[in-house]
């Protein structure tokens, strides 16, 4: 079948304007492979699993997109075939990779719809707590006691395949929904008084040495409780007792025979059934009253919010007097309006009926309306529903496209890092969602709610990786500014920087390009200082043009200089693999096991030698030149930054900087001025990496080899409108893996391993 489909994709580009023709199928014949097979074949010998030579005829090239692809990356690089072995000429590298990378696109842009599978998967710690403050206007980090999100996929932490369910946080999800409904509901206040009746059998209200009494009640609400007993000695002298919670003494207390006064106990108690006891330890004496009031913390305006979201005006004043069915239909109709909300899809009258139970269960044990809606709600909040994002899956096989509520699901946490607002979920509810120009007006809108910060600032600061700046990174105490000490202010201010750029080019549709050509940056006045730069005063932001060829876009950000500089020096290895993974999409391999430490480099002369030196006497070794031939050259670009990201002329040993080089291809420059000239001259292959790292985002997913096409439509859309930042956005959001879910078929689903004759017997 693949087979067969992969002819039928032939014959299709033979026919397709500029698609690829019958003489690129003879050119890979007769001239391609054989240099690939001349010069790979012993490492990619015929049955290995990564063995792209398997591919003899042009039509299976899709079976072997990513195989490919990092034979082009090998050759542009000159890190395959090893130095060791027989190496092609440089005009053969250059003509197999350009025309492989010309048939990759064209047969990409051939290869039909494709959406990809995306996984059910949980909320991350920042959608959660952006979900409960557009769910109930609460602003509190509940998610702070779970644990860190790691990032997978294209390297961001909302990627479902990562998004690991680990024992501990089902735990977490119950203490924060208590936490959550604690802040949301406002119980009223009450007030017990406990009569000789109350109390557990045996008590006696004159208490003898020894003597106990008890009463056993619930607590609805853990907050701090006034304990009042009314309680005289009956003898001349005092008598010792003791107040009890749960078995173990809280309080002890004297009284005398005439004392009037009731004694006043604070006390903190937790939800849940309690038993309270007053002993006597000495003496005797008599039991007068026991009263026991709550007193709940401030009644804020954000509080007071969150409980109206819910309620509305139903309370347990308005349903006095109201009969059980009453008091039940309200609490029904609360819940179908809250879950609806809280699970981002319509419910069912099953869905209410299953928590309302719950409702049932609380309000037969004579607790108040409120109480009663806490344990129904909480059960809402701990549901699959609200803690993940799940979209149905069908039985058929291949795309289908999402439901208006699924699609407005993914748009605000692909745009918000939330849960849908009233309008998308009215759009959803209307069937009107799917529509392309409804999905470019919400686009619109959702992009100038202040909301849609969040989705820059996690994009930016993930992609590029300065989120880490000052916390993970931090500066070293010697670190100075301008001012002093090197501070917390000036990490604050330098991912701010990145911000403001990212920001800038997407709310002002500036091109994406100006990420590497820049010719200004974001500063307020103390990291003006921190950079040496003059006429910028006062603690806002601004954009400040820069004429000096040192600062403006990505590689001029102090933030990213800082992020890739180890320890107490710069690394030029760090700053060439941060160029390459980042903006250009070709991650460095690790370096292979025992490769001696670059300090040491030079052996007795290291002390002496400069880094650029160190590294020069790393690269003779043909194992370690094979990448550092690629990786140093980009690095010395940035050699003016030091590791703090502000501008030198000498390194750490004192020396001049030289940050002239040239790349592995052969090209010339002269710092980082020179060298961001060499990456615009790689146009397509940058608006790629940034294209496929926010498509990935988008999705939550990792990006395989049939996403290739949509990648490559979307950069041709936006070749044709120069690269503009919204174009990128609009065809994301219009596109077919983002408005559609691939089902899986059963070649796809995974599959079990074949049974040994051993496990068979």
């Amino acid at each position: 079948m693949r087979a067969l489909l992969a002819s039928s994709l032939l014959l299709g580009l033979a026919a397709g304007a500029g698609a690829v023709s019958p003489e690129d199928a003879a050119t890979f014949k007769s001239e391609i492979r054989p240099i690939l097979s001349t010069f790979c074949i012993e490492c990619h010998k015929e049955g290995k699993e990564a063995d792209f030579l398997a591919v003899k005829e042009l039509s299976q090239i899709n079976t072997r997109r990513g195989h490919f692809r990092s034979a082009i990356e090998q050759l542009r690089n000159r890190t395959m075939p090893p130095p060791k072995d027989d190496q092609p000429t440089e005009d053969d590298r250059r003509k197999v990779a350009d025309w492989l990378e010309r048939v990759l696109r064209e047969t990409a842009k051939e290869m039909g719809p494709y959406a990809g599978a995306v996984t059910a998967r949980r909320l991350n710690r920042l959608e959660y707590d952006n979900t409960v403050r557009d769910l109930l206007g609460l602003r509190f980090k509940f998610s702070q006691t779970f644990p860190s999100d790691g990032g997978g996929g294209e390297g961001f932490d909302n990627n479902g395949e990562t998004l690991y369910l680990p024992v501990i946080l089902m735990e977490r999800y119950l203490d924060a929904a208590e936490a959550i409904l604690d802040e949301a509901v406002l119980i009223p206040s009450t007030r017990r008084a406990f009569k000789p009746a109350d109390f557990e059998q045996g008590s006696q209200m004159r208490l003898k040495p020894g003597a106990e009494a008890s009463v056993f009640f619930p607590v609805t609400m853990s907050a701090p409780h006034t304990v009042t007993v009314a309680v005289r000695s009956l003898q001349a002298g005092k008598a010792s007792l003791e107040l009890k919670v749960d078995g173990i003494t809280a309080q002890r207390f004297d009284v005398g025979p005439n004392d009037g006064k009731p004694a006043e106990i604070q006390l903190q108690f937790f939800r849940g059934p309690h038993r309270l006891t007053l002993a006597c330890a000495q003496g005797e004496a008599e039991i007068t009253g026991l009263t026991l009031q709550d007193n709940p913390k401030k009644v804020t305006e954000e509080r007071r919010e969150a409980h109206r979201r819910i309620f509305g005006g139903v309370s347990s004043a308005t349903l006095a007097g109201k009969s059980a069915a009453e008091r039940r239909q309200a609490a029904a109709d609360i819940l179908r309006r809250f879950a609806r909300l809280a699970y981002r899809s319509p419910v069912s009258d099953q869905d209410v009926a299953k928590n309302l139970a719950l409702f049932d269960r609380s309000a037969a044990r004579g607790e108040n309306f409120e109480t009663s809606m806490k344990l129904a709600l909480k059960a809402v909040l701990v549901s699959p529903r609200f803690l993940f994002r799940i979209e149905k899956d069908h039985a058929e096989p291949g795309i289908r496209p999402l439901s208006d509520h699924e699609l407005a699901v993914r748009l605000s946490y692909f745009l918000w890092n939330s849960t849908p607002d009233a309008e998308l979920d009215a759009l959803a509810d209307a069937g009107k969602l799917n529509d392309p120009a409804t999905l470019k007006a919400q686009l619109a809108r959702m992009m100038a709610d202040p909301r849609s910060k969040s989705f820059l600032r996690t994009f930016t600061e993930q992609w590029l990786g300065t989120k880490a700046v000052g916390d993970t990174v931090p500066a070293s105490p010697e670190a100075k500014d301008s001012k002093g000490i090197y501070s917390k202010e000036i990490g604050d201010d330098l991912r701010t920087e990145a911000l403001s750029l990212m920001n800038y080019l997407v709310r002002d549709n500036r091109s994406l390009l100006e990420l590497i050509s820049a010719d200004y940056t974001f500063l307020n006045g103390r990291l003006a200082g921190y950079y040496g730069i003059d006429g910028v005063k006062g603690e806002q932001f601004r954009k400040v043009a820069v004429t000096d060829g040192r600062r403006g876009g990505v590689l001029g950000l102090g933030a990213v200089h800082m992020l890739t500089s180890p320890g107490t020096r710069t690394s030029p290895v760090l700053r060439g693999s941060w160029v390459l993974g980042t903006l250009l999409g070709t991650p460095v391999p690790a370096p292979p096991p025992n490769v001696p430490a670059l300090d040491n480099a030079g052996g007795k002369k290291s002390r002496t030698l400069s880094l650029r030196e160190k590294l020069a006497v790393h690269r003779a070794d043909a194992t370690c030149a094979s990448c550092h031939n690629v990786i140093d050259p980009i690095g010395f670009s940035m050699d003016h930054f030091d590791r703090l990201g502000r501008w030198r002329d000498v390194d750490e040993k004192g020396k001049p900087i030289d940050a002239t080089g040239k790349t592995a291809e052969g090209k010339s420059f002269d710092g980082i001025a020179g060298f961001k000239q060499l990456i615009l001259e790689r146009k397509h292959e940058f608006a790629r990496q940034v294209t496929a790292k926010m498509l990935g985002y988008a999705l939550g997913r990792s990006l395989g080899d049939r996403d290739d096409g949509t990648i490559e439509a979307i950069v041709a859309k936006l070749e044709a409108n120069d690269f503009k930042a919204q174009t990128l956005l609009e065809e994301i959001v219009l596109s077919t893996p983002f408005r559609n879910r691939n089902e899986l078929t059963a070649a796809t689903k995974p599959k079990k391993p074949a049974k040994t004759q051993k496990e068979e017997k």
